[in-house]
């Protein structure tokens, strides 16, 4: 949980939680204006990703430059190379104490995942990619965890693409992401049917006269641009029209050979479009219906796009809501991306072993008694 939320239009601090395959995830996303960071508990281990990955590259470089120099001075002769080693030794010690203090102990695979990240930073997308370690050695990328900021800053949107499968995470409850999701997934065509209106504004704005309007304003400041400028275009089209020339002349073969070219290319193209009969309407189509029509295709195609992604993003929703708890529960079920859990598998896919029934007891318990007939008989 996040401490003084700002909970702003311009910034929130939103957790978003959910199992995505098989691992859960919690992030803890900080939304700005400007910005989006964050951190991940993957499986319960915290990581902060992007410092990490500077700690890591920062040790790659440690790692090299010590042995770098010794073996510069040994090169050079220059004495005094037994002070040099202790004094970055000592910074070198001081430097591991910071990393570990700040990330554990200082080593990729402290707390057993060994886990490595890549970012993307976008103006309001933010993607981290997970690269998990292979069986033999080195890292292969695995989940893709991406933050999305809507508006200003003040809400946002994480999902977890695993494969070719994506895991909506859920926002928790009385965050400023939550109350958007209710409200979106509440009434899916009236939120589709504004972010359709919005996306067709561009192609309804000139049918409205509106485009005329603002040229016939600015028509007095074309023209006196046009007028100080004139001067100085014609002087440089006077003064380019020499060389202009020289060059039309020296590449009028090159024209005149394509064209003696493509002449059988077109004559054939011709010839195919007089087969076609002429269509003829009865009537006169005008050339605003066109612009009209181009219009009424944005808005259908954006409202049913929109309108699904929202029926889809809250049918995922509730998927994550529902295997989250079931697996909070220690209940089998299917996991987020849809895979049926088998009883007494565990989060990392290892198959446990069953607890014998009541009855499997029984049939044991009496296979293990001897039987009357092995009983030893007393008496002469």
């Amino acid at each position: 949980m996040h401490e003084n939320r700002p909970n702003s239009r311009f910034g929130a601090d939103v957790d978003y939680s959910g199992r995505a395959g098989r691992h859960d995830y919690v992030v803890r996303a900080r939304h700005r204006l400007l910005g989006t960071t964050f951190t991940v508990a993957i499986d319960g281990v915290e990581h902060d990703p992007k410092a990490e990955e500077k700690a890591r590259k920062a040790r790659e470089g440690t790692d090299t430059g010590p042995q770098a120099g010794v073996d510069g001075a040994d090169d050079s002769g220059v004495d005094g190379v037994e002070g040099s080693e202790a004094d970055g030794a000592d910074v070198g010690a001081a430097d591991g104490d910071d990393d570990a203090a700040a990330y554990g102990d200082g080593d990729p695979g402290a707390d057993g995942d060994d886990l490595r990240f890549t970012l993307q930073e976008g103006v309001t997308t933010l993607r981290c990619t997970v690269r998990r370690p292979r069986e033999d050695e080195g890292h292969k990328d695995a989940e893709v965890i991406a933050l999305r900021t809507v508006g200003l800053g003040g809400a946002g949107e994480v999902e977890v693409r695993h494969g070719f499968q994506h895991t909506v995470l859920v926002p928790e409850q009385g965050s400023p992401s939550a109350a958007r999701d209710a409200k979106r997934t509440a009434h899916p065509t009236r939120y589709a049917l504004v972010a359709a209106l919005t996306k067709s504004a561009r192609y309804l704005l000139p049918l409205l006269g509106l485009g005329a309007l603002f040229s016939g304003l600015l028509e007095p400041v074309e023209e006196w641009i046009e007028a100080r400028l004139r001067p100085a275009v014609e002087a440089i089209a006077r003064a380019t029209e020499p060389p202009r020339e020289w060059i039309a002349q020296l590449l009028q073969p090159i024209r005149d050979l394509l064209a003696a070219l493509l002449q059988p290319v077109r004559d054939l193209v011709g010839w195919l479009l007089g087969l076609l009969p002429d269509l003829e309407l009865p009537f006169d189509v005008p050339g605003w219906l066109v612009d009209v029509l181009f219009a009424v295709i944005v808005v259908v195609v954006v409202f049913s796009a929109t309108r699904r992604g929202l029926q889809e993003r809250r049918t995922k929703l509730e998927s994550t809501k529902a295997t989250t708890k079931k697996v909070g529960s220690g209940e089998p079920g299917e996991t987020a991306d849809g895979d049926q859990g088998e009883p007494g598998e565990t989060a990392d896919g290892d198959q446990g072993e069953p607890a014998p029934s009541a009855a499997h007891g029984r049939a044991e318990q009496e296979a293990t008694e001897p039987t009357v007939a092995d009983r030893p008989t007393s008496g002469p």
